[in-house]
């Protein structure tokens, strides 16, 4: 009954809003036509097996290319990221219209294709816990070890949003530790707390509590005001559905206020420390302040990609399939002069020490293409590959949803705000590491299980 309540009050608010966006753009059928693939892309993720990867591409991609486009007509305030050419004309905003449908045919497709090929080899599996729940010096260890490692990744700079590293290690090694900061601590959390979960056939309050300090630790240290939500909205989630699919306990909804505060604390945090890193002002600056907290209201909305990579794609005169492959072939190190960020007239400029970039996501690099075919069958193919990682992610960590999880979402998050194409690769070379070294210490039982 809750759940069909809650499916009745988002599509009515989804068609409110379309109702009120169309009333000040007016932009008619195509606006309304892509409310309900929208609706359709949401409605999806209810089919078959759970896909936790379909589920946050599907999210990600309603808020950055449906949500941000609606609000924005209705409240008519500047996009934060760059347009490119995008003028707004009617033939503009169709040409997006119909490019955004096509990445959206294409996630659906995928999920479709999912459920006729879900055989007993892909189905979800359960891992059988032995250990027990989590002890409380177990919860307490891993959050003294993310504080000293957050504390050195401050320091250091191994991932601070916008900040170059200020110790530069022999042998790559900074890569993995910005990858441990960025989602790999997290994932090693995730483990514990299914390993919790399925031993008291609830999401407890102490593992709800460590989950929202790592999560807040990361933050901070690394400057970003989405880590908290990236890091633990995806292990809440997969927490309250798996209790949800024991039937032992009844779902609660307090570990989600429970995150609001957080997420409230962790906001002012940031936002202090942004202004003290990279305006060189002080907190004391009330306009300043005022400013990030427009900023961070704002940031349910504006947070996400799409819609303005959509906009450069589609406004963009010299698209083309060898546009395209360029930007697969680019070095990172072109930095502030990217292709991309010339073709959108990014605003950023190289500062000493410090990197800022706005970033096309798969919708920008696979739409500057030019090809509504390439569109489509390149976000299909990702999309595929995406579920079938997911699928092997099932098997090396025994069938746990969380961990399933939050490596599916940090995925999504990669694709979608994709810089350079290249830097995807040693992503995902990381990701399946950390993967099978919990799975190597699990058979082993180094790690309790």
């Amino acid at each position: 009954m809750r759940k069909s309540l809650f499916w009745v009050g988002l599509t009515l608010a989804i068609l409110a809003i379309t109702l009120f966006a169309d009333l000040e753009v007016g932009h008619g059928t195509y606006l309304w036509l892509f409310t309900i693939l929208n609706l359709l892309i949401l409605y999806a993720a209810r089919i078959g097996r759970v896909s936790w990867f379909y589920v946050f591409m599907a999210v990600f991609f309603f808020l950055g290319c449906w949500l941000k486009v609606a609000v924005h007509h209705i409240l008519d305030y500047p996009y934060i990221e760059p347009a490119g050419n995008f003028g707004g004309t009617e033939e503009e905003w169709r040409n997006y219209y119909i490019t955004a449908s096509l990445i959206g045919l294409a996630l659906i497709t995928a999920r479709l294709i999912l459920g006729l090929l879900e055989v007993q080899a892909i189905k979800r599996q359960r891992w059988q816990m032995t250990a027990g729940r989590v002890t409380n010096s177990e919860w307490g260890l891993l959050i003294f070890l993310a504080a000293i490692f957050y504390a050195l990744n401050n320091i250091f700079a191994f991932f601070v949003t916008g900040v170059d590293a200020r110790l530069v290690l022999p042998f790559g090694l900074n890569a993995p530790l910005a990858f441990m900061a960025l989602i790999g601590f997290a994932v090693i959390v995730s483990y514990y707390l299914a390993r919790d979960v399925d031993a008291r056939g609830q999401l407890g309050s102490k593992g709800v509590i460590a989950v929202l300090l790592v999560s807040a630790m990361a933050s901070v240290s690394m400057a970003s005001r989405a880590a908290i939500v990236m890091q633990s909205v995806p292990m809440l989630i997969a927490a309250t559905y798996v209790q949800a699919t024991m039937g032992s306990r009844a779902v609660s909804l307090r570990p989600f206020f429970l995150f609001g505060a957080f997420l409230l604390g962790v906001l002012v945090l940031v936002s202090v420390y942004r202004i003290n890193v990279f305006s060189e002002s002080t907190a004391e600056d009330t306009d300043l302040l005022i400013s990030y907290a427009k900023q961070s209201a704002m940031l349910v909305i504006d947070r996400w990609i799409g819609a303005e990579a959509i906009m450069v794609a589609v406004s963009e005169p010299t698209r083309s399939m060898g546009l395209m492959m360029k930007l697969f072939q680019e070095d990172a190190a072109s930095g502030t002069s990217a292709i991309y960020q010339v073709l959108s007239g990014s605003q950023y400029e190289f500062l000493e020490g410090l990197t800022f970039l706005t970033l096309p996501g798969y919708f920008g690099i696979l739409g500057l293409s030019g090809s509504g075919f390439v569109i489509f069958t390149g976000t299909l193919l990702l999309t595929l590959a995406g579920i079938f990682y997911e699928c092997v992610l099932r098997r090396a960590l025994f069938g746990q949803a969380i961990c399933v999880a939050i490596i599916s979402a940090a995925i999504a998050n990669a694709v979608t705000q994709m810089s350079f194409p290249r830097l995807f690769i040693p992503f995902i070379f990381q990701m399946t590491a950390l993967v099978l070294i919990l799975h190597y210490l699990s058979r082993k039982r180094f790690i309790r299980v």
